[in-house]
């Protein structure tokens, strides 16, 4: 279908418009067994509308089961899903997961999506019976996770007052990689307004978890695209080390969310960060 696998290597980036179960679906015969970091960030049933995607109520589990049961099939034997969730799916998430990977294969790390060093832009949520959120889950899973060891990323610390990054292992609990606040910003500086899209993740933080999961010439596949921060991570990263990693980012045709905010932000921060990448885009329609 997208003649894009030469060689075991992507030809070219690839941005599909798509409801991703079907486009997922048409990438198997090329690409099952070849993808290695699946860093997704899907609705979390929240009744909350979401730009692009709709929350699912009695059927989220077979929404997302569904999906996973072929990404599961696509991810490489040394391959990693990092799912982000919060407490109203994890539960449901987390078994879903151990029924697909097996519940050896499924680990929780935690990250802290609310650091005051970088939200000088968030808008104070009320407490929920005087608690403050300020993390979410997120699930790293793997077909064998005992035998996958991950690369050490580079996270910072505050020394002085001012962020250092120094090399370590991911830890499950994760800090000064970003927040919700901070992703809004990125998403500010480059469409002029930090509301364009509403649940953006940070690139520090998609980034880092890259780097623990790929080679240089990995394949990464991120199936809810939402804005695109995969891909801003996947060339970041790029730039950094040398890497030819090349990203499938999957968006559904929703409230045009694809060719208003995911296509932009990869052309905006191609042009804004000098990155020397170029990617195709396929929205014709997947039967």
């Amino acid at each position: 279908m997208f003649r894009r696998y030469r060689k075991e290597k992507l030809m070219e980036n690839l941005i599909i418009e798509s409801d991703n179960l079907i486009a997922m679906r048409k990438l198997l015969p090329e690409y099952e067994g070849k993808i290695d970091v699946m860093p997704i960030d899907p609705p979390y049933n929240t009744n909350i509308s979401y730009v692009g995607y709709k929350d699912f109520d009695n059927d989220w589990n077979v929404f997302m089961s569904e999906r996973l049961e072929v990404a599961y099939k696509l991810l490489s034997n040394r391959g990693v899903m990092f799912i982000h969730i919060d407490e109203n799916e994890y539960v449901g998430l987390y078994n879903i997961c151990s029924e697909i990977f097996g519940h050896e294969n499924v680990r929780t790390l935690i990250w802290k999506k609310s650091n005051d060093f970088f939200d000088k832009n968030r808008i104070e949520k009320p407490l929920e019976n005087g608690i403050r959120r300020t993390h979410e889950f997120v699930l790293l899973c793997g077909k064998n996770l005992k035998e996958t060891v991950l690369k050490p990323i580079m996270q910072p610390a505050l020394q002085n007052g001012k962020l250092v990054a120094q090399k370590k292992p991911l830890e499950t609990i994760i800090d000064f990689l970003g927040t919700t606040s901070s992703a809004k910003d990125e998403i500010g500086v480059l469409f002029g307004d930090r509301t364009a899209f509403s649940t953006p993740k940070p690139m520090k933080l998609i980034k880092e978890f890259i780097r623990a999961a790929s080679e240089k010439d990995s394949i990464v596949l991120d199936f809810f695209a939402g804005s695109g921060t995969t891909g801003h991570a996947v060339m970041d990263l790029n730039k950094e080390d040398g890497g030819s990693r090349k990203f499938i980012l999957i968006t559904n045709d929703e409230n045009d969310i694809c060719r208003n905010i995911t296509v932009p932000r990869i052309q905006k921060t191609i042009e804004f960060f000098g990155y020397k990448e170029t990617f195709d885009f396929w929205n014709k329609p997947l039967i």
